[in-house]
């Protein structure tokens, strides 16, 4: 006899599929609405479109503001995230391999940044700025960025620290190798895909991030400040152009670094343990 009605675990596994489907829609959907604009043909974008157009892309390369503001994000976040990591990296070893009397507070310290809103951590650098004006701009910039990325950082390290194996450590010294040559040689290969996650979200975040960079970047301009500028007016589609560009290549970006860590995860778990 053919079964009509389907079974309770399949209804389940329906409505599960359709929840992650409407989630998923939530989350993309804004991202191909403003990779649409950018091909729309009429100086202000909206629906229905008129026509598809690409010369919006090679206004946005020809646009010194953009380009400038583009270039700006992007150096200031690699600084960031390289600080942040460096960083990270020795506050993690030590928050997980060495015993620290109230741990639980140190953690609280290092979740501040990202729990604070955004909002007053700004107000609080603003405030601090005013012994040192002469850092307003790049260097706070890379300041609060780092401030705020290096907490999550220390957190996912001490995560991945939590779960090393220190047999290798007590192997290789064991055997004669120093500290060092033990960090360079045993360390820094087991925990290399953390270490560029890490990289990659901090700079992802401090790319970005406006809110405190706007109170303390002074003259200097950031893409997401740029664009936040342009927001007040009507938006050109050359910001939509450009923002198609970033986003595409960060999407390739990240899967291309997913897929590299996975495979390193799995070729590190295939390791003889000691």
């Amino acid at each position: 006899m053919v079964r009509l009605m389907p079974r309770k675990g399949e209804r389940g596994n329906a409505l599960l599929v359709l929840y992650s489907a409407l989630i998923y829609l939530f989350l993309y959907l804004p991202i191909a609405v403003i990779i649409l604009f950018a091909f729309d043909a009429k100086p202000i974008p909206g629906l229905p479109l008129n026509g598809l157009t690409t010369s919006w892309f090679a206004e946005a390369l020809r646009d010194e503001k953009l380009v400038g503001s583009l270039l700006t994000s992007l150096r200031l976040a690699v600084i960031s995230a390289a600080l942040s990591t460096a960083l990270a990296l020795p506050a993690a070893m030590v928050l997980a391999w060495l015993p620290i009397r109230f741990k639980s507070l140190v953690m609280s310290m290092v979740l501040g940044p990202v729990v604070l809103p955004q909002l007053v951590l700004g107000l609080g650098l603003v405030i601090l700025l005013r012994a040192a004006p002469d850092m307003v701009g790049e260097p706070a910039i890379i300041l609060a960025h780092t401030t705020i990325t290096s907490s999550y950082a220390t957190l996912i390290l001490y995560s991945r620290f939590l779960g090393f194996r220190r047999s290798y450590i007590e192997a290789a010294m064991n055997l004669g190798a120093s500290e060092f040559t033990v960090f360079r040689e045993i360390v820094l290969p087991l925990i290399r895909p953390a270490l560029i996650s890490v990289f990659m979200l901090a700079f992802t975040d401090a790319f970005g991030e406006f809110v405190v960079a706007w109170f303390v970047a002074g003259f200097t301009e950031t893409l997401p400040i740029t664009i936040w500028t342009s927001l007040r007016q009507v938006i050109s589609p050359k910001v939509y152009a450009l923002s198609s560009v970033i986003i595409i290549v960060t999407l390739l970006l990240s899967l291309v670094s997913q897929l590299w860590v996975i495979r390193q995860t799995r070729l590190t778990s295939k390791a003889p343990s000691a």
